[in-house]
């Protein structure tokens, strides 16, 4: 039985028309470049600004037993999709050779940096919450961030974050910190460099739009 199907298709739907997406989806790893991985979800920006690059998504089914280890363990398998192409088979074959710039997880916990929220949220455990939250900042500086869906004064809305730091809302799209963090430099070691000069697959140079 798939007990993950119904959120896939959840996360498709959350998506929107903000991306094209396609399910279990075949790509090669960055490093161990004969291997094969298969993505949840593979998400391509529609927005013009990051018009070569391209998102995955591990899907699980989180619940209350689940502490910092469980989540620890998913965000280390979402790294594996991280800088990893695109196979040239499968549903997003016209996709091929394009590289993942980020890896998100779903569904996600909130953050909690100082255990202050009341209210912990249905995927976390309430004495872990703080070092949830920890494992998911760390994630961040892999590229590894949070799919979820939050209640403000508005309704809902749902957002892609690495940690604190916002990337993408269904409302208002790409933030320009969002832009920044997916397709900015890296640091590597004490260096910061362009990923796109280094690895192939990657499109254009990324434009500075702004965001509403």
């Amino acid at each position: 039985m798939d007990v993950e199907k119904e959120q896939r298709a959840a996360l498709v739907s959350a998506l929107g028309a903000g991306f094209e997406c396609f399910e279990e989806v075949p790509l090669q790893h960055a490093l161990f470049t004969r291997r094969t991985i298969r993505a949840d979800i593979l998400a391509v920006p529609k927005d013009d600004r990051l018009a070569s690059y391209a998102f995955a998504f591990e899907v699980k089914q989180p619940d209350t037993s689940w502490d910092y280890s469980a989540w620890a363990q998913a965000i280390r398998q979402a790294t594996d999709y991280v800088y990893a192409s695109i196979q040239p088979s499968g549903p997003a074959a016209k996709y091929a050779g394009r590289r993942i710039s980020a890896a998100f997880k779903f569904p996600a916990p909130p953050v909690d940096p100082e255990g202050r929220r009341v209210d912990k949220g249905p995927y976390v455990r309430p004495d872990t919450s703080v070092m949830v939250t920890g494992v998911f900042h760390l994630a961040l500086h892999l590229r590894v961030g949070r799919a979820y869906w939050e209640d403000d004064q508005h309704g809902r809305r749902f957002r892609l974050d690495f940690g604190p730091n916002p990337v993408w809302c269904c409302r208002r799209g790409f933030r320009n910190q969002g832009i920044n963090l997916v397709a900015g430099k890296r640091t590597l070691g004490s260096q910061r460099i362009e990923i796109r000069n280094e690895l192939d697959g990657w499109g254009s140079t990324v434009g500075t739009g702004s965001c509403r």
